[in-house]
């Protein structure tokens, strides 16, 4: 498989294959086309060559209705956490069912004070520890915080999948391994397949099964993390600018 933009390689001879269940981080460095991998998983990126199949259902061939249905099932959670700071958290953690109940039935979820379902948005925030923020505005918590309630509208939405571009890349040390430990063990608890694409190599090698190495858009590595040999990653990791691709 292959993606091109403006005629440049960011994904190249690209092949993975994913086990319902299954924990992976795509690891490598900036530009080395894990957002992209990402985002073919969703059909929010096509690829220029090849095939992406999603239970057995090849995505250029879905319908709109069946990529609505498709993305429903999936929890994006974007670098920018994609929330709307100026709302309460309540209304961010609610907007996670649109997919699946259309927009005018969301927003009359989301906006409403005496909707049953805020007791199950608050269930799930006290799961992730920040049940007390239910009906605090986005934009007065801080950053790990943010982060669990992007989690928490990931699981709201009862996603089958949980997709999170970086989650760790704007959190200090000790707020990444908290939120590391917390995304791998709801996928464990919740029987979730996790993908993840991560910076920190020594985390993702802690908490994370399976690695797969993108150098340039290619893959390196693909294996368990504890296989991950120093010369392999010094490969990974010692690139030369012009090899990198956005």
């Amino acid at each position: 498989m292959s993606v091109l933009y403006d005629g440049q390689p960011a994904l190249k001879d690209f092949n993975l294959s994913v086990t319902p269940g299954e924990t992976l981080a795509l690891v490598g460095p900036s530009g080395c086309g894990k957002t992209t991998a990402l985002s073919l998983c969703n059909a929010m990126v096509r690829p220029s060559a090849g095939a992406v199949t999603v239970d057995g259902e090849d995505l250029s061939q879905a319908s709109e209705g069946g990529l609505r249905a498709l993305r429903a099932r999936m929890g994006f959670i974007p670098q920018d956490l994609g929330l709307v700071p100026n709302l309460r958290v309540s209304q961010n953690v609610l907007s996670g069912r649109l997919g699946k109940q259309g927009l005018l039935r969301s927003v009359a979820t989301a906006f409403s004070t005496r909707n049953p379902e805020h007791e199950r948005a608050l269930s799930i925030l006290d799961e992730l520890g920040i049940g007390e923020k239910l009906f605090h505005r986005v934009d007065s918590l801080s950053g790990g915080e943010r982060q669990r309630v992007a989690i928490a509208r990931a699981l709201y939405q009862e996603a089958d999948y949980l997709i999170a571009d970086e989650p760790l890349s704007a959190l200090d040390p000790a707020r990444a391994r908290e939120t590391i430990t917390l995304l791998t063990e709801v996928a464990r608890t919740k029987e979730l397949t996790l993908l993840l694409s991560m910076h920190d190599i020594e985390l993702a090698r802690e908490f994370v099964p399976r690695l797969v190495g993108l150098r340039a858009g290619s893959v390196l590595f693909d294996g368990a993390s504890g296989e991950l040999s120093e010369a392999e990653l010094s490969a990974l990791y010692d690139l030369e600018e012009e090899d990198r691709v956005g």
